[in-house]
């Protein structure tokens, strides 16, 4: 027998989660990936929110709704020759007593620009967790880990994202001279050659990995344990906890359980 069993049921856990999910604060990542046909460099940060608990007999913690508030900021440079032929303008001679004089030959090439543009939003999921305990630098610790990786819908979001990136464009693309007139075909250009699936192919690699290793801590206790006698009277003693086991038990109710042993 265990020397100290504590247990929670459903209604603790999730206060329990509510306190794990704050303590873990903001996540943020950063790198680079492919946007359609262009490369972008991206940030991004993460927070978990809310959510309910299941507890499935004999170590399935099940998590519902879970919100994750994401932002998203992405740069992109292109060439806009790829997306706008270059051409150049006709010369225009007139015939004189001396010979032709002619305008010289004026071609445009359009620049490399780089677009700048971000996104906010949420996005919930489901997923299983299992506890697992570790002893670490003296301290035991009880974390729920996410067994594999939750399935984000990011459809929304990619349209959403898509639009800020439209809007971006033009913003950048308006103070160029000549594009003034092809300004529409430019954006609409960029826009087609990215689409909802470059969007999707962007932004699932970087929200899924704040999903894939997701874990919130729910106990920490160092394995040196003071113990004051409930008398007072005599004097407080160390114990150490020897081991520290997490199940979830289902009696008349599913309740998530930790067994303490300790020695003096």
């Amino acid at each position: 027998m265990p020397d100290v069993v504590a247990a929670i049921d459903e209604g603790g856990a999730n206060d329990l989660l509510q306190d794990a999910a704050a303590a873990l604060g903001t996540l943020s990542d950063s790198g680079s990936g492919s946007l359609g046909p262009f490369v972008a460099n991206w940030s991004a940060s993460a927070t978990f929110s809310g959510g309910t608990v299941d507890l499935i007999a004999p170590d399935v913690v099940r998590l519902a709704n879970v919100r994750m508030d994401y932002s998203v900021a992405v740069s992109v440079s292109l060439d806009l020759s790829d997306i706008i032929p270059d051409f150049c303008l006709p010369r225009i001679c007139i015939p004189t007593p001396f010979g032709s004089i002619c305008t010289p030959r004026i071609c445009i090439d359009w620049p490399t620009i780089t677009i700048p543009f971000s996104h906010s939003s949420f996005v919930n999921f489901s997923a299983d967790f299992r506890p697992v305990v570790t002893l670490v630098g003296g301290e035991w610790r009880v974390d729920l880990v996410v067994l594999g990786t939750p399935f984000l819908q990011l459809g929304p979001a990619a349209a959403a994202l898509l639009a800020a990136l439209g809007l971006a464009a033009a913003a950048v693309l308006a103070p160029i001279p000549f594009i003034g007139p092809i300004l529409a075909l430019a954006v609409a250009g960029i826009l087609a050659a990215i689409g909802v699936a470059g969007i999707l192919g962007l932004l699932g690699p970087i929200l899924s990995p704040f999903v894939s290793g997701l874990t919130f801590n729910v106990f920490r206790q160092p394995q040196l344990f003071e113990v004051v006698p409930a008398s007072g009277s005599d004097a407080a003693v160390n114990v150490t906890l020897t081991a520290v086991t997490a199940a979830v038990v289902s009696t008349d109710e599913d309740e998530l359980v930790l067994n303490v042993d300790f020695s003096p």
